[in-house]
């Protein structure tokens, strides 16, 4: 009986805590990510947005399709290749207990697929939203930031300025500040030139950017707001 409990909760586990992740990406949003929900292009973008933006939708494509194959070489495969085994081994199977041990790694697979395809997509409808509103001078200072992201994070950056508000795009959230709020930055360094950022501003906030990117905002902060405590 514990054996066969503890054989339920070993299968069941990361679906639910996949379940929570979704809940918490998916579900929960605040103002900024209600308003990239429900939004819908309005208007046509100038030429040089419009080429970026293009690039966009070309990277979440790319990153789209690898994730599936990723997911599908690492989830997928190692299950159907247990079940070839133990099938090959002696193992009988019922008709319906064949299909239900295939359906624990597909359901896997599209739970997390899902997860991981909503935070790309995401992003770039965000983006999309932003390059509409955003002026020339913010737009230019985009590009500027760009010239500093790794080829995997061209496209997808840790943050955007616009209309003197700092965006800030993490896995879990997409996050607006006001930077004439922020009144404290923390930071530590991680791994492989990346650093951990704690931001006080009318709340903690905290997101993770590479060393080359962290200057750019810290200059923004300190444009407006000089009194704030940066390390």
């Amino acid at each position: 009986m514990n054996t066969d409990i503890f054989t339920l909760i070993s299968i069941f586990l990361p679906y639910a805590i996949i379940g929570v992740i979704l809940y918490f990406v998916a579900a929960c949003k605040n103002a900024f990510e209600e308003r990239v929900a429900h939004y819908i292009p309005y208007h046509a973008l100038e030429r040089e947005r419009k080429v970026y933006m293009e690039k966009v939708e070309k990277y979440k494509r790319y990153i789209c399709i690898g994730l599936g194959i990723f997911l599908s070489v690492f989830i997928v495969l190692p299950f159907v290749l247990f079940f070839v085994t133990i099938s090959n081994g002696g193992g009988n199977f019922s008709v319906s207990e064949q299909l239900t041990l295939l359906m624990i790694p597909l359901f896997l697979f599209l739970m997390i697929y899902y997860l991981l395809s909503y935070v790309v997509k995401r992003h770039a409808k965000a983006q999309h939203l932003l390059l509409e509103e955003m002026s020339k001078e913010d737009f230019a200072y985009l590009l500027k930031v760009q010239k500093d992201l790794l080829w995997l994070r061209k496209y997808f950056p840790f943050f955007i300025l616009c209309k003197e508000k700092v965006y800030f795009f993490t896995f879990f959230t997409l996050c607006e500040l006001d930077p004439k709020q922020i009144k404290k930055i923390r930071f530590w360094n991680s791994r492989r030139g990346n650093r951990t950022i704690l931001i006080k501003s009318s709340r903690w906030f905290i997101t993770s950017m590479t060393e080359i990117v962290y200057p750019y905002l810290r200059d923004i902060v300190r444009k407006y707001n000089p009194t704030a405590d940066i390390e």
